[in-house]
């Protein structure tokens, strides 16, 4: 039983790595690998209470990847913009408030202070 359920925990976790680094094949297989050594490092895990616990550390990695992290590849027309791809599994449609700030952004309130 222990078994099929990290099977599937390792499966979830690469088909949540391939849908949110889609188009970035090195980070892709950065990933998998990053996963594949993890589960690896566990493989010989014999006590119960542990394995559920690592089952349960790779579902919140996996909720993390599926509700925080987006892609946000340089616009072609302008090299100081980003086209954020949110999805409906972000946090941001949970009612989560995601605030962005980037060192590119000017600060407004220095602006007007100038």
């Amino acid at each position: 039983m222990l078994a099929s359920e990290v099977r599937v925990a390792y499966r979830r976790l690469l088909k949540i790595q391939q849908r949110r680094f889609a188009g970035d094949p090195a980070v892709i297989e950065a990933a998998h690998k990053q996963t594949r050594t993890e589960f690896e490092a566990n493989r010989s895990l014999a006590d119960e209470k542990k394995i559920h616990k690592s089952l349960k550390h790779a579902r919140n990695v996996e909720q993390v990847i599926r509700s925080y992290v987006v892609q946000a590849p340089r616009s072609e027309e302008n090299e100081n913009t980003y086209k954020i791809k949110f999805t409906p599994e972000h946090a941001l449609r949970n009612g989560h408030p995601i605030l962005i700030k980037s060192s590119l952004q000017k600060d407004s309130q220095k602006t007007d202070k100038d």
